[in-house]
């Protein structure tokens, strides 16, 4: 047994934003020896083919205030070693997590879920996800949310059950591990139960099948979170031929002011909207409707000339 090779499986090996942890994990474990990509397991007939539309969705002037102001202080907070590469400290992380949640519970995102869901209200197997950081947060506690999580998921209940007449319930970690397996039943059958409002649900630990149709309220730029995110969302289900998954993108402002915006201005938006690029790219890349994203990205990226501008698409 000692001379036994170390093996690993993990849906993706690089570490976020640690350059140095994922340099170890490839120290110890070497070169990857087997990849298999969630278009290989769609392919293969592992996971289920899916649709994909981005919706747009703008920071409100008090919220895209606040995202300058947190990004300020991140910038602040951050420095460069001998070999130029970011370090950050615990502060300047928990500054990042309020920021991502901030981005995750823009308010503007409720409409644009009344608008899309309203086609779809008769239908049932439904996920509206609310979560907005990883279970790997140091600060979560097990049933505690922030209050943008607290707000999201709460108006987001509202909305379906009560303004559109919806059969719902929230499916979070505040629920006992009894009464979740009941939801998951219920959901399952969808009779008696259409839709689940969540946080956390697609993070490590939770199998839900029979979701054909989910609404991502709050992504993750985490290419290893929202990754695991899609995949748990394609697995494979009785009846299951497609599923749909709608990803709300956060800008930072309507298209239609970019072009009177400083340089500096330009910059300050570049990295969230790079960010958001980056995920749609990924998207958008396997979907079966691949082409249909192209027009809102080559929108963007033109109106922004990300080429010109450039913006770290990384932490800050």
């Amino acid at each position: 047994l000692h001379d036994a090779l170390p093996i690993s499986l993990s849906a993706t090996l690089e570490r976020y934003g640690d350059d140095e942890g994922t340099q170890k994990l490839l120290d110890y474990f070497g070169d990857k020896c087997i990849e298999y990509t969630l278009k290989m397991a769609i392919s293969e007939d592992k996971l289920t083919p899916y649709y994909y539309y981005p919706i747009k969705v703008f920071l409100t002037d008090l919220e895209l205030k606040e995202y300058k102001k947190l990004s300020n202080q991140i910038a602040k907070g951050c420095h460069k070693d001998k070999n130029n590469k970011i370090s950050i400290t615990d502060q300047v992380k928990m500054l990042l997590i309020k920021r991502a949640r901030l981005v995750a519970a823009a308010s503007g995102k409720i409409q644009k879920l009344k608008e899309q869901i309203l086609n779809y209200k008769d239908d049932n197997h439904i996920l509206v996800y609310c979560g907005a950081a990883s279970m790997s947060d140091p600060n979560y506690i097990e049933g505690n949310y922030d209050d943008f999580e607290k707000r999201q998921i709460d108006v987001v209940s509202d909305l379906l059950g009560n303004q559109l007449g919806m059969r719902i319930s929230q499916f979070t970690s505040a629920e006992s591990a009894v009464k979740r397996e009941q939801l998951k039943l219920e959901f399952d059958e969808g009779r008696h139960l259409q839709a689940l409002v969540a946080i956390r649900c697609l993070d490590e630990g939770v199998n839900i099948p029979s979701i054909k149709l989910a609404f991502i309220l709050a992504s993750s730029t985490n290419p290893k979170e929202y990754v695991q995110r899609r995949g748990r969302v394609l697995r494979k289900f009785p009846g299951k031929h497609h599923a749909i998954i709608f990803d709300f993108i956060t800008l930072p402002r309507p298209l239609d002011e970019v072009k009177s915006l400083t340089e500096d201005e330009l910059r300050a938006d570049a990295g969230l909207v790079k960010r958001e690029i980056t995920r749609m790219k990924d998207f958008a890349a396997i979907a079966e409707n691949s082409s249909d994203t192209d027009k809102l990205l080559n929108e963007i990226e033109d109106v922004y000339d990300m080429d010109k501008i450039g913006g770290d698409s990384g932490v800050i």
